[in-house]
C-alpha cells in the first residue's frame, strides 16, 4: 500500500483483488484508490492515472476520464516508463 496526496488529500493505493468486471475503484470517501493486482504493462498503467484522475477531478465525465487515461498511459509507455 501506498500513501499518495493528490490536490491537498491523502489516499491510500492499494492493489487487492476486485469483484469482477471491476479491475479499479476510487473511493472519495475512504480516499482510497484500488487497482487489481493482476493488471500488468500499459493496462495497469492506465488504470493507475484512470483512478488517479477520479480522485483529482471528480466533476469529470467517465468518457473525459477513460480517453485521458488511456492518451497518458500510451504516451508514457512510449517514452519507456515501466513499473520498477
Amino acid at each position: 500500500m501506498m500513501r499518495c496526496r493528490l490536490r491537498g488529500k491523502y489516499y491510500r493505493l492499494r492493489f487487492v483483488k476486485l469483484a469482477s468486471p471491476k479491475i479499479g475503484l476510487c473511493d472519495w470517501d475512504a480516499r482510497t484508490i484500488t487497482i487489481h493486482p493482476r493488471l500488468k504493462g500499459e493496462l495497469q498503467l492506465d488504470t493507475i492515472i484512470h483512478e488517479l484522475l477520479h480522485a483529482c477531478q471528480p466533476d469529470l465525465g467517465e468518457e473525459a476520464i477513460d480517453q485521458t487515461a488511456t492518451d497518458i498511459a500510451r504516451v508514457l509507455t512510449r517514452l519507456g516508463y515501466r513499473k520498477q
